[in-house]
């Protein structure tokens, strides 16, 4: 129970800092994303079906504190979600120096999955105009900000998420003694 609510926390306060505190330092276009890099690094630690809930309520605290249409985070960190896990079951290995890399090619992988499916469902929603106006946003130069973005939030994110889940793991296993 204090795991739901510590993790529903993290989730909310990066949300509320990913949509009002950091567009005071970042452009629209290059603001880092706390609670996707926070999904990432969860999903690729464990299993899919344990960090679902938590990628629907990130898309979902997203979209309502961001103004958009409900669901169309929701539905991109789901996606987001399976495919750096499959991806993570495929190519994480257990040496510490190539793990590292390896997450920082699933954040890369993550971002540019986010870019691309928020802006596809953007399209078909009539949200913007033309099709697929978004293609040359890959090669901006504000696109680029935000992956170097994303991966320096991910190494700062990395470790305190990593002992979070240590003391959650030792939480889950302890004896409770009933009398």
């Amino acid at each position: 129970m204090m795991q739901n609510i510590a993790i529903s926390l993290i989730l909310f306060l990066s949300t509320i800092v990913q949509v009002s505190f950091l567009p005071i330092f970042f452009t629209d276009q290059s603001i880092p994303d706390f609670t996707l890099i926070i999904i990432i690094i969860w999903i690729a630690r464990a299993d899919f079906n344990s960090v679902l809930k938590w990628a629907i309520l990130g898309g979902l605290m997203a979209d309502i504190a961001s103004f958009q249409p409900i669901g169309l985070n929701v539905f991109a960190f789901v996606a987001v979600a399976f495919i750096i896990n499959s991806l993570s079951k495929r190519f994480l290995v257990p040496q510490f120096a190539w793990k590292f890399f390896m997450f920082v090619i699933l954040v890369m992988v993550g971002t540019i999955a986010n870019q691309a499916i928020t802006g596809f469902i953007a399209e078909i929603g009539g949200r913007s105009n033309g099709l697929f106006r978004h293609i040359p946003m890959f090669f901006s130069q504000d696109f680029f900000l935000k992956l170097l973005y994303n991966l320096g939030i991910f190494a700062i994110l990395y470790w305190p998420l990593k002992k979070l889940d240590k003391i959650f793991a030792y939480q889950n296993n302890r004896v409770v003694i009933k009398r």
